[in-house]
């Protein structure tokens, strides 16, 4: 056999395959024939053997004792090594046939690749482990970190935690890795960081850290449980370190390890895990006790799994200095696996030595080399697999594993207190909202998506002197969300009772990006959420629990003073406002809504426009929004997600439309009804027959359009008795910056539209369908009357204030700066200047910026949340605006030869020529706008 590399394939029953990986050099070919001897002897008997024995049996076979005691041992390697430390690294593994690896740094692409070239010269395939506790990022670069234990404690759904463990598994089985040094299942913090715990209760820590290693094991990666260091090596020597009577198995701290090793978990990391010998009197490093691991773990406990150590750590407890001494006592003890040797040659001579001399030391090299190798078998390594580097981030960055973050971190937002039942903040309008940051900076993803639902004041307290003159900065305010960071840490104390008077004042919520050993502090608040980070999109979930964007389920996973318990927290559910996510969270992709991109870039490069806002939101969440391009085609000011545009013509169903559907529902109009019975100026005119549904439908006979403002001037010359200069009392109407309207010019235009033209038809013929601006002018005259108050007040109070929709509206000017609003024409003509902040369309102009079929702005933002109330049926941030069945109703298609609905406009099914995609469903509505 030429080369350094065979496979023995044999054919069973029922196809199935045994493949033995063989790698030594052409002078060990005597070794390889006598395996195919070996296998050949058990051909026959096949059928009595699973492919397990086998596999481990055939290799077992063809090691001497030193090849045996080499399987012993876990090298570590980084990808970053030098070509100096590869190539003895090499050469280690070619001398000592090294049982395994452990990857303790790199990056994806120079890991495979040094695990392929390892994996080649090896003999027996190596077992190659790493520390991923929260991800491969915990332990190399350009790799998916995900959330720590502290927040997968807090967790409700074990499911997710599972989860979890699937999906590193998954990660791990990509990169070519077989056993994952997790979960960490101590309770007892000792002064750690407190993220590095799942909590501080057995159960808790038990059933999380059960949940998270079948995740992995269900994925075929093997599973060690390990422990801490603790705070200061000398609490071993102290005997203050963690300990276990030998003979009380029920203690606290050991409960979380019985229950892994009832669920066969595949190993023990005896490291930093200390018990107390009755017998003896003494603390005894667990790693280096024959008493714990043989009595304790294999037979009281019935531990079958394999038991590593870490040489460094044993030889800092043993003060051994000879070479190879503390490997030697490692392996006497009972630890099977032996994680970096300091000195290999002198500990496989050792090790060698001993068990020559001792055959029940031989027996137990055997017994710990089969393990081993069954542990290889079922992590895949009897079939060689070669790691594909093609594409391999992408993989390990993977649409799944993003969404599953996602999710993680929207279960981990932890209420901890609602005892004024605050949360979710139902009522919107009318309230004054600020946002206290403290610890970093005003500008931050929390404030951010804060303002998503409400406009909010922005304060931050970075040291406790930006505290001066706070209480006249929130005097205004009702509603205070403090944002406390762990950067607070320095002064937080001295703010303190500010927060808690405060509490006394107003609606205080509290939200913690910090560590919740914190909360005793605030002991008699109200209303904390704790968020534990302010990493792992933390923030933006704790935003949107507040406003009930996403429900809260978790609890705290550690106590805190007296007052705080493991195990605090209240459910709170979500009330169908918008939240925020990522498209796969409601099964659409990334990569196709990507897209959108370049065909904004490709609408701003060929001037359709200088910029936009792209929002996409689908089941109740917003799953992308971005903006594109500037304001101008000067390209000085870039648009953002607050710059407000003029909706044109969106007006008719986000703002018209919606007083026609809550008069229609309160019994107000009959949609029947001729117009002229609600509005008697109509009945001796040739619009005396139209009905409130004609208008609705666009085939009242209206004409399209009407060009009114000519009717307003004279050679370019505005006539004065329409309009002004500077607004006063009588021309309080604004058309331009510079440009006021005289009061009465409404009374104009409603003249000229009563005594517009009608279309032509036949006689006795209905009208077809012919798209009018005129009839939604009507419409707002009509509402208007009905309603006894201005359509703009009147939407405002009753639904986009209520709905947190506070850039939608008419006339921005009044209450934004000119800066946020988006331009929309150099308008040459009429107002002869730069339209920006005032209405677009000429008749919305001259009726001061609110009318029936123009005058509404808005970000998409706030419009979504309009077009989400519809979507679920009137309801919305736990309100009914509508009744399901007016939404219906006023979303049907109502004429046959008519594709509109009641003011919306429809898909053609079939009919290249629709409104829609040829994919938009029948029961699919809405609007477009200039």
């Amino acid at each position: 056999m030429a080369g350094n590399l065979s496979i023995l394939n044999f054919v069973l029953h029922k196809n199935a395959v045994i493949r033995v990986q063989l790698q030594r050099p052409n002078d060990r070919m005597l070794k390889k024939v006598l395996v195919c001897i070996y296998l050949l002897s058990f051909i026959f008997s096949l059928q009595a053997q699973d492919r397990k024995t086998l596999w481990v049996d055939s290799v077992f076979q063809t090691l001497n004792s030193k090849e045996k005691i080499g399987q012993l041992f876990m090298l570590p390697v980084s990808a970053y090594a030098t070509e100096e430390e590869i190539e003895d690294l090499e050469d280690k593994i070619k001398s000592y046939d090294v049982g395994g690896l452990m990857i303790v740094g790199g990056g994806p692409v120079s890991v495979a690749n040094t695990l392929n070239k390892l994996q080649r010269i090896s003999y027996v395939p190596l077992l190659v482990g790493i520390h991923a506790e929260w991800g491969l990022g915990q332990s190399l670069d350009s790799t998916m970190s995900f959330q720590k234990p502290l927040l997968l404690g807090s967790i409700s759904d074990n499911r997710l935690i599972t989860a979890l463990g699937r999906e590193i598994g998954k990660e791990m089985k990509t990169l070519g890795l077989h056993i994952n040094f997790a979960p960490q299942a101590d309770i007892s913090i000792n002064g750690n960081d407190p993220f590095l715990y799942f909590g501080d209760h057995k159960k808790r820590v038990a059933d999380r850290s059960l949940a998270f290693m079948h995740g992995l094991q269900g994925e075929g990666i093997l599973v060690c449980a390990k422990h801490l260091p603790y705070p200061k090596e000398d609490d071993i020597k102290s005997g203050t370190a963690l300990q276990f009577e030998v003979n009380r198995l029920d203690t606290l701290e050991f409960y979380p390890y019985q229950k892994l090793i009832e669920g066969r978990i595949d190993g023990m990391l005896t490291s930093h895990l200390h018990f107390s010998s009755l017998e003896k009197n003494q603390t005894i490093p667990a790693s280096m006790s024959q008493i714990f691991i043989s009595e304790i773990l294999r037979r009281k406990m019935d531990f079958i799994g394999l038991t590593f150590t870490e040489i460094p750590y044993l030889q800092t407890l043993t003060n051994k200095t000879d070479d190879g001494e503390t490997e030697l006592l490692a392996f006497i003890v009972g630890n099977d696996v032996l994680i970096a040797p300091q000195d290999m040659k002198a500990a496989v001579n050792k090790i060698n030595k001993a068990v020559r001399r001792n055959d029940k030391l031989m027996q137990q090299l055997d017994a710990s080399v089969r393990k081993i190798l069954e542990a290889k078998f079922n992590a895949g390594l009897h079939e060689y697999r070669h790691i594909n580097t093609d594409n391999l981030i992408r993989q390990l960055y993977s649409t799944e594993a993003v969404s599953l973050s996602n999710r993680l971190s929207e279960a981990a937002v932890t209420v901890v207190r609602n005892s004024s039942s605050t949360l979710p903040v139902k009522i919107l309008e009318n309230k004054r909202f600020a946002s206290i940051t403290i610890g970093r900076e005003e500008q931050n993803e929390f404030n951010v998506y804060l303002s998503r639902y409400v406009p909010f004041q922005n304060i931050a307290i970075r040291t406790a002197s930006d505290t001066l003159n706070i209480e006249k900065k929130i005097q205004s305010s009702d509603v205070l969300v403090i944002g406390l960071y762990p950067l607070s840490a320095s002064f937080q104390k001295d703010i303190i009772h500010l927060i808690k008077k405060w509490d006394t004042q107003k609606e205080v919520i509290l939200c913690l990006f910090t560590n919740p050993q914190y909360l005793h502090e605030f002991e008699g608040l109200s209303t904390i959420i704790e968020a534990y980070t302010d990493e792992y999109l933390m923030p933006q979930k704790t935003a949107q629990v507040i406003f009930g964007g996403l429900p809260a389920t978790a609890t705290l996973p550690l106590a805190s003073g007296n007052s705080f318990h493991e195990g605090d927290g209240t459910s709170i559910s979500a009330i169908d406002r918008l939240s925020y996510g990522i498209p796969e969270s409601v099964g659409m992709d990334s990569k196709v809504l990507d897209q959108i991109k370049t065909i904004a870039k490709e609408a701003i490069d060929m001037g359709a426009t200088p910029g936009c806002q792209v929002l996409v939101a689908r089941k109740g969440k917003v799953v992308y929004q971005q903006s594109f391009g500037w304001l101008t085609y000067e390209n000085k000011i870039p648009v953002s997600d607050e710059t407000i545009y003029d909706l044109a013509s969106l007006t008719k169903v986000s703002a018209t439309l919606q007083t026609a559907m809550f008069m229609q529902e309160k019994g107000l109009l009959d949609l029947n009804k001729k117009v002229s019975v609600y509005l008697p100026e109509l009945k001796n005119t040739n619009k005396k027959d139209i009905t409130i549904i004609d208008l609705l439908t666009h085939q009242s006979g209206l004409v399209p359009f009407m060009m009114l403002w000519p009717l307003t001037v004279k050679d370019s010359i505005y006539l004065p008795h329409y309009y002004g200069s500077v607004r006063n009392e009588n021309y309080s109407l604004q058309v331009a910056p510079n440009l006021f309207a005289n009061n009465n010019i409404r009374d104009s235009v409603w003249t000229w539209i009563v005594k517009s033209k009608m279309l032509d038809r036949p006689p006795r013929t209905p009208f077809d369908y012919r798209y009018s601006d005129l009839g939604f002018m009507i419409l707002k005259q009509l509402s208007e009357k009905i309603l006894n108050q201005p359509m703009d007040d009147f939407l405002h109070q009753n639904l986009y204030e209520p709905l947190g929709a506070f850039t939608t509206g008419f006339n921005p000017l009044d209450n934004f700066d000119a800066q946020k609003i988006a331009p929309t024409e150099d308008d040459k003509f009429y107002r002869k200047s730069t339209v920006k902040g005032t209405v677009h369309d000429e008749r919305a102009a001259m009726m001061g910026g609110v009318s029936g079929h123009a005058g509404l702005f808005s970000t998409a933002n706030d419009l979504a949340k309009l077009g989400q109330m519809l979507a679920q049926n009137g309801h919305y941030g736990g309100h009914t605006y509508y009744k399901p069945q007016t939404v219906e109703l006023f979303s049907s298609k109502q004429f046959e030869k008519s594709r509109r609905g009641l003011g919306w406009d429809k898909p053609v099914q079939g009919d290249w020529n629709s409104p829609t995609s040829m994919y938009a469903s029948s029961r699919t509505y809405g609007h477009t706008g200039f």
